[in-house]
C-alpha cells in the first residue's frame, strides 16, 4: 500500500529552473501591494487616531455625543438627576430653557434642564439635572451610557429615562450595533463587556475589529458617503433647479432648527415614523427590550433610582402602530419596570397633552415640555 508522506521542508516540490533566483513578478507585485496597504494604514492610524466609521458632524455623526460627556465630565460635582433618552427628550428639555433663557446654547451644546431644576425641592442647595440625551438613542445605546459613566463620583441618586416604541424597534436600522452610539462608545478597550450582547457571530466581531484597526476599512462608508456627495454636487452643477427642499430639520447658526410649514413639518413626521413602524410588532421588540431590563438591573445594583417614563405621544403616530400594538407595549414597559423596581411613569393614554403641546407627531414642544416637567418633578422629588 501507498502512503502519502509530506514532502521533506529541504527539498521544494517544484524546483525553480536552474540559474533562476528571481521572484515570479506577480509575487513581488503583491507583496509590495500589501506593504504599501500596511504601511498606508499605519501613517493614516498614526495620524488621524484610530479608524471609525463615523464623523464628527453633530447631526449625522459623533459630535453631539462627544459634547455632552464632555460635559459631562467637566461637572463640578455629581449631578442629581441624569436624563436619558432620544430626541423625543433632548428637544422639549432643551426648548423649554431656550424659551425661557434665549441665552443658552443651542440644542446640541445646552445639557442641562435648568426648567426642570427649578421646579425640583431645593434640598441641598439648587440641584443638578443633566441631560445625556441623544439623537437616534435606542434602549441597548442607553444601556451603554448607563453601564459606562453613570457609576463612582458621577452616579445620580435619580435616573429619568424616556422612550417611546422607536426606541425599541426601528425598521431602518439593521441592529444595535449600527447605531452612532455603539461606534462611538464601544471599541477595542471595551468590547469585551459588550461582545456577548452586541456581536453574538463571529463575522460581526471580525468585521467590527477590522473596522476599528485598518483604518481604511473603518472609513469605507464615510468615504463612500463624501464619493456620493461629490457626485450629489456634479448633478446639481449640472441641473440647478432639480433641488427641492425638503421639510424638516436644517442646519442653521444657532444649531438644527425646524422649517417648513406647521402641515409640512405634521406630515413630514407621519411619513417618516411610517417607516420606522413598518412591520412592527412586540416580539420584535424583544432584544431591545432585554437591553432595557439589563440597564434596570444595573440602576438597581448600583443603588440609582430609575423613573421609566413613556413619552406621550400623538394620536395621529399611535395611529401609525398595528391595532393592540401600543397597548402590549405599554404593558410590557409595566412588567419590567416592576420587575426591577423601577418607577413607571406612563403617560401613553393622557389626555392632558394636546396637538398643540407637540412640535411633530411625537416631539412635545416648550409648551408639551413644561406639563412633562410639573408631572415629572413631584416623582422625582419622592425618590431624591
Amino acid at each position: 500500500m501507498q502512503t502519502l508522506t509530506r514532502p521533506d521542508k529541504k527539498q521544494s516540490p517544484q524546483a525553480t529552473p536552474e540559474g533562476s533566483g528571481k521572484r515570479p513578478p506577480f509575487k513581488a507585485a503583491a507583496l509590495f501591494a500589501l506593504a504599501l496597504f500596511l504601511i498606508s494604514n499605519l501613517v493614516l492610524f498614526a495620524v488621524f487616531g484610530p479608524a471609525t466609521s463615523y464623523s464628527n458632524n453633530v447631526w449625522n455623526g459623533t459630535g453631539s455625543i462627544d459634547l455632552a460627556l464632555n460635559e459631562f465630565k467637566a461637572l463640578p460635582r455629581r449631578p442629581d438627576v441624569v436624563l436619558l433618552g432620544s430626541s423625543l427628550v433632548m428637544y422639549p428639555f432643551w426648548s423649554t430653557d431656550k424659551k425661557e433663557h434665549p441665552e443658552i446654547g443651542d440644542i446640541f451644546h445646552h445639557h442641562r434642564s435648568l426648567a426642570l431644576e427649578e421646579r425640583l425641592a431645593q434640598k441641598d442647595g439648587k440641584p443638578v439635572v443633566f441631560s445625556m440625551a441623544i439623537f437616534g438613542q435606542m434602549a441597548s445605546d442607553a444601556y451603554i451610557y448607563a453601564n459606562e459613566f453613570l457609576k463612582g463620583e458621577r452616579k445620580p441618586p435619580v435616573l429619568v429615562w424616556g422612550v417611546a416604541p422607536r426606541d425599541f424597534y426601528d425598521a431602518e436600522l439593521s441592529g444595535p450595533m449600527q447605531t452612532i452610539s455603539f461606534q462611538r462608545l464601544v471599541g477595542l478597550d471595551n468590547l469585551v463587556r459588550y461582545a456577548d450582547l452586541y456581536l453574538p457571530g463571529f463575522q460581526e466581531r471580525a468585521d467590527f475589529i477590522f473596522s476599528k484597526s485598518v483604518f481604511l476599512y473603518g472609513r469605507r462608508w464615510h468615504i463612500q458617503k463624501e464619493v456620493n456627495k461629490g457626485a450629489d454636487k456634479l448633478y446639481n452643477l449640472a441641473s440647478p433647479g432639480s433641488t427641492v427642499a425638503r421639510p424638516g430639520w436644517e442646519k442653521g447658526q444657532s444649531g438644527f432648527v425646524f422649517t417648513g410649514t406647521r402641515e409640512d413639518v405634521w406630515e413630514n413626521s407621519k411619513q417618516e415614523y411610517q417607516k420606522r413602524y413598518k412591520n412592527i410588532d412586540l416580539d420584535k421588540l424583544s432584544l431591545q427590550m432585554s437591553f432595557m431590563d439589563g440597564l434596570l438591573k444595573v440602576c438597581q445594583e448600583r443603588g440609582i433610582k430609575v423613573v421609566l417614563v413613556n413619552m406621550p405621544l400623538t394620536a395621529t403616530n399611535r395611529d401609525i402602530m398595528p391595532a393592540g400594538f401600543y397597548d402590549s407595549y405599554r404593558s410590557e414597559l409595566s412588567k419590567i419596570a416592576g420587575q426591577r423596581g423601577a418607577e413607571l411613569a406612563d403617560f401613553g393614554s393622557d389626555t392632558s397633552f394636546e396637538d398643540g403641546d407637540y412640535w411633530d407627531t411625537c416631539h412635545l414642544s416648550y409648551q408639551g415640555g413644561f406639563k412633562l416637567m410639573d408631572k415629572l418633578a413631584p416623582i422625582i422629588d419622592r425618590l431624591r
